[in-house]
């Protein structure tokens, strides 16, 4: 499979051989030849998007259209990113490959399973036309897990089959996104199945997510035509993955600090080949792009564990593009994509130019593309589909006189460690009284598609001082989840995100006290970058007064809800426990 289909060979061919001008020649450059593992001198001329010579040594003969003097620095591919959530970054398609293109990143391989719980296959659509209009070639992927697990949670537009393959079938569509429900694929679930073949008989790249899966388990969810996982936590996870044939992508997320890049890196120790190893973002939102970088922030990870350069951007462009089954990307070298960047050292920073497919979109880390103008209209401005919520309904109501309840430990602050023990708390007026303790706050999980449903539950350390803070950014089904003390403070936040659409809310003292609205889908904004990152710090100095924590994270609520992965969760219904893969009362009664 190529990225530029449908070539003029015999124009390529006669660029090469300088029987016609090259479009483009970028010369005196320290060429990164990740196919060898070399760095020298040398030139490289581009025709109709694609490299045609690379030319070593100091001297350049090349004729072109144009010239590009590299003046010394160092010329690598484009990063390829090989899973990512761009609504995660809570920026459109399009703005976000405005950013990332400015840290070298030219391809993602992008999973729009976020959009696709709230809105569907016309949310999907969306993703992969605001996607045409972005500097960095995105990918897209078929979302393969709406909802994320099948046994706990629903969704408005479920995935099965036939969803699947009208999908797979949308022009811009390239495979299958990543399976999270692996309990499925092992066990062989019918529906799964089904999901699965739609992709084997199109012969289509299919993406995975698999925690906790082990010898036979992983043999069985690699035997389902499945490539990667980008959830490998330790060196043994990584070990396991390459020995079978697995893809294992290293994650570094803006949303978990539990994977480690070194523990990890000790999995490849006394290997020879790592051909099957790459990097990738997961989930990287917009203040951490623009701060730390894309890619590239990965990258100064790996040369800080002590990954030799060449190989650290090997795991960021090579191997990924070979992984998706992209031919013609990922090197520099004739007939690939000429996706290329210059940078002054190997180090991860942020490159002084950027060149897709030939054409400069970046000079001295100035994007070249004109601005965007703000949309007349919104899309999918109105999926927070709830009524009116009372501080009644924020509290929870308890039949009995005594009870005990599951108090989430989140002592640990490592969301796949979180536990819940059994413990009586007082119970005043028929309600959970939990204001004898101020470590304990309530968090609690409203569906906003409909149902009118809830489920609400204490957690305990998990740092909220005082106030509420609420979101629609709760992966994966994206309901509103709030954190509070005060039930009235908890209402407040929830109708607040019931009037703009979606976003992020905190609230002091009975009102609104700082938001971010994220109208498209309750998950992105409209606005570039730039605007949204200052909306973002704004927000993060004022949730400074509710939280314990030095600096709280925005999206400190949105992996609460995930059942996929290991530790408590809480749905739209009940606490889950996702390792053992069991539901949870919301409390049971003392009284005899």
């Amino acid at each position: 499979m190529k990225v530029i289909e449908n070539r003029d060979y015999s124009r390529l061919i006669a660029a090469a051989m300088q029987r016609i001008p090259c479009d483009l020649t970028i010369l005196n450059v320290k060429l990164v030849n990740v196919l060898t593992g070399e760095v020298y001198p040398a030139s490289v001329d581009v025709k109709d998007g694609v490299i045609v010579h690379v030319q070593s040594g100091e001297v350049c003969d090349s004729r072109s259209e144009k010239v590009y003097d590299g003046k010394g620095r160092y010329l690598l591919p484009g990063y390829t990113e090989i899973h990512m959530h761009v609504e995660s970054s809570m920026l459109t398609p399009e703005n976000f490959g405005r950013e990332a293109i400015l840290h070298g990143t030219t391809t993602a391989v992008v999973d729009p399973h976020e959009i696709g719980n709230v809105s569907g296959m016309k949310g999907i659509a969306y993703m992969v036309e605001s996607a045409r209009r972005s500097p960095v070639r995105q990918i897209n992927m078929a979302p393969s897990c709406v909802p994320a697990d099948s046994e706990f949670e629903t969704v408005p537009y479920p995935v099965r089959a036939p969803e699947m393959g009208r999908m797979l079938d949308m022009e811009g569509v390239y495979g299958i996104a990543e399976v999270m429900d692996s309990n499925a694929v092992i066990e062989d679930r019918e529906f799964m199945r089904g999901i699965l073949e739609e992709g084997r008989k199109r012969n289509v790249p299919i993406q995975g997510h698999c925690f906790g899966a082990r010898s036979r388990g992983m043999s069985a969810y690699r035997l389902s035509g499945v490539l990667n996982t980008h959830t490998v936590m330790t060196g043994d996870d990584v070990r396991e993955c390459l020995r079978i044939g697995m893809h294992a992508n290293m994650q570094s997320s803006s949303l978990s600090t539990m994977f480690g890049l070194k523990g990890m890196l000790e999995g490849i120790e006394g290997m020879r080949y790592t051909d099957f190893l790459s990097v990738c973002t997961d989930d990287v939102h917009a203040k951490d792009m623009q701060q730390r970088g894309h890619i590239n922030a990965i990258l100064k990870q790996l040369l800080a564990c002590g990954v030799e350069p060449v190989d650290a951007i090997r795991y960021c462009t090579y191997n990924p593009a070979r992984e998706t089954g992209f031919e013609d990307l990922g090197a520099i070298a004739p007939g690939f994509v000429a996706d290329m960047q210059l940078v002054e050292e190997l180090d991860g920073r942020d490159p002084s130019a950027v060149f897709v497919a030939g054409e400069q979109m970046v000079e001295n880390g100035k994007l070249l593309l004109p601005e965007t103008e703000a949309p007349e209209s919104i899309p999918f401005s109105d999926t927070v589909n709830l009524r009116e919520i009372t501080a009644e309904d924020c509290r929870l109501k308890v039949d009995c006189a005594h009870a005990q309840f599951p108090v989430v430990d989140c002592s640990s602050g490592n969301r796949v460690a979180f536990s819940a023990r059994w413990e009586e708390l007082p119970v005043r007026d028929g309600y959970l009284d939990i204001s004898d303790n101020a470590a304990d706050c309530c968090v609690a999980v409203f569906n906003r598609f409909g149902r009118d449903v809830k489920c609400i539950a204490v957690y305990r350390n998990f740092g909220l001082r005082e106030g509420a803070m609420a979101t629609t950014i709760a992966h994966d089904c994206h309901n509103i989840i709030v954190a509070y003390r005060d039930p009235e403070d908890a209402a407040t936040a929830i109708n607040r995100l019931r009037e703009t659409g979606g976003g992020i809310v905190a609230v002091k003292n009975h009102q609104v006290y700082g938001e971010v609205q994220l109208p498209v889908a309750g998950l992105m904004s409209v606005k570039p970058c730039r605007e949204l990152v200052q909306e973002l710090d704004v927000l993060s100095e004022q949730l400074k007064d509710l939280w314990t924590e030095k600096n709280p994270s925005l999206l400190k609520l949105s992996l609460l809800a995930l059942t996929v992965m290991p530790g408590i969760a809480i749905t739209d219904t009940s606490l889950v426990d996702g390792g053992a893969r069991v539901k949870l009362p919301a409390f049971r009664r003392m009284d005899s």
